[in-house]
């Protein structure tokens, strides 16, 4: 099990930009020589969103293969983080080390030089290293500030939302330094990498009620990296309730423990859907379906009344649209760019967003973790938001994110889904649609008489 099987998908989103001569050997190293600290006083660690955005930290960024530094006290864990062993937070992270990805180390900061230094709230900086980054925010909202920049408050929320999204934003930067250090194939990539003074994101402040979520029945297709990020999402919500299904036929490789968020180096050649219902199963009962969802499947039938997406492959998305009774939730991601949408009934489908499939898309698929993760989170606020009763208005039934610069105001791109006459799909729109079209031909349309 090579260091460049382990960070192969990595090794191919780099090769969008950097110099072609560059060997795989060359950029693993670059990513493995990367050390990053992370620092925090006890007081942010005394809530779980402040706990949360730790472990959160040193999952995405040991995905990449870097080293990560901790100057943290030991507390105990209020809530699980699997894949983390529960228990004591410290000894926890540390007992991660080489588990994630076999050369990403977690240990103790012993007055190192470190890259990059991170800390947690309101966190002293320490004296062996002057900091870059604070990682602040609230129940939904998460933001990365450069030191002496802003003012910063201590972690207090239990909800942690806010908390996974400060942590994205960190694992963010530390990829555009590992690219900086590499020579640029054109000089001009350059600024996609540079570093960001402050980044943010807000998924919009909603009440939780006391008693919990109950999400009910939901279906889940693929056991892949973004639902497992959308299941690392899940399991840190406090008093959040579901059950369901999984499905996936496919085994864990070695080129999955770049981003499948409840993976460890154990677990290569287990079968994913068994893996991430044993994962969860301290909070959820989950059934994994070992088989491929496909239209003639028997548990095609009966599916539940919410049904997340998690493939890239567009043709999976139509079968499972065309056989969904409720709510659709898709989430994808292409290079740097994540795709989140949620589809009612009644509403234009995920065949009216992407009614051709891409054909160009073929072989194995460049990403890294953070940008898997950023696909699972938004997936998981739009199911918590639907839940709720406070969805996202029409205008924002799609969401494209670029979370490689998420400083910059087109990072992303709210957008309603229009209803397609050849949706592929066939959905309740797309025939009003064509049927408006037919009365307009005959001179008979009226506005109101397909309402």
């Amino acid at each position: 099990m090579s260091i460049a099987d382990q960070l192969n998908r990595s090794i191919l989103l780099c090769r969008d930009h950097v110099a072609a001569n560059l060997t795989d050997q060359e950029i693993c190293h670059r990513f493995q020589s990367t050390r990053v600290l992370l620092v925090s006083n006890v007081e942010n660690l005394l809530s779980h969103s402040g706990q949360t955005a730790v472990m959160t930290t040193i999952s995405l960024m040991s995905r990449m293969g870097v080293q990560i530094c901790l100057a943290i006290p030991e507390v105990e864990m209020i809530y699980e983080q699997p894949p983390f062993e529960m228990g004591l937070l410290r000894r926890s992270a540390l007992a991660s080390s080489g588990q994630l990805i076999s050369i990403a180390t977690v240990d103790e900061a012993n007055h190192i030089a470190p890259d990059l230094t991170f800390l947690l709230g309101d966190t002293k900086v320490p004296e062996c290293a002057s900091a870059d980054w604070r990682l602040v925010g609230e129940e939904w909202c998460g933001a990365l500030i450069r030191e002496g920049t802003g003012a910063a408050r201590s972690w207090k929320a239990q909800w942690p939302i806010g908390a996974m999204v400060s942590a994205s934003l960190a694992a963010g930067e530390v990829f555009k330094h590992v690219m900086r250090g590499l020579p640029f194939r054109f000089d001009g990539d350059q600024e996609f990498f540079q570093a960001s003074q402050y980044c943010a994101w807000d998924f919009g402040a909603i009440a939780i009620p006391r008693g919990g979520i109950d999400l009910g029945s939901v279906d889940i297709v693929s056991a892949g990296a973004i639902s497992q990020a959308t299941l690392f999402v899940l399991t840190r919500l406090p008093g959040v309730r579901m059950t369901g299904r999984i499905f996936d036929e496919d085994v864990t490789g070695v080129s999955n423990f770049n981003r499948n968020m409840l993976t460890v180096v154990g677990d290569l050649d287990s079968r994913k859907a068994n893996l991430v219902s044993a994962r969860c199963s301290s909070k959820f009962s989950i059934e994994p379906i070992l088989g491929r969802f496909t239209a003639d499947c028997r548990e095609a039938e009966s599916l539940a009344p919410v049904v997340l997406v998690g493939v890239d492959d567009i043709p999976s998305r139509w079968q499972v649209q065309a056989r969904a009774p409720g709510m659709v939730v898709v989430s994808g991601t292409s290079h740097y760019g994540v795709s989140s949408s949620l589809h009612r009934p009644s509403e234009p489908c995920s065949g009216c967003l992407h009614p051709v499939d891409d054909v160009t898309a073929f072989g194995e698929i460049p990403t890294v973790s953070f940008v898997s993760f950023w696909a699972g989170l938004m997936m998981t606020v739009r199911v918590l938001r639907e839940s709720l009763g406070k969805p996202y208005t029409r205008d924002r039934q799609h969401l494209w994110l670029t979370p490689l610069r998420m400083d910059l105001r087109n990072a992303a791109m709210w957008s309603a889904i229009s209803p397609r006459t050849d949706c592929p799909v066939g959905c309740a729109a797309s025939r009003v649609l064509r049927l408006r079209g037919q009365f307009a031909t005959r001179g008979q349309y009226h506005p109101d008489s397909c309402a």
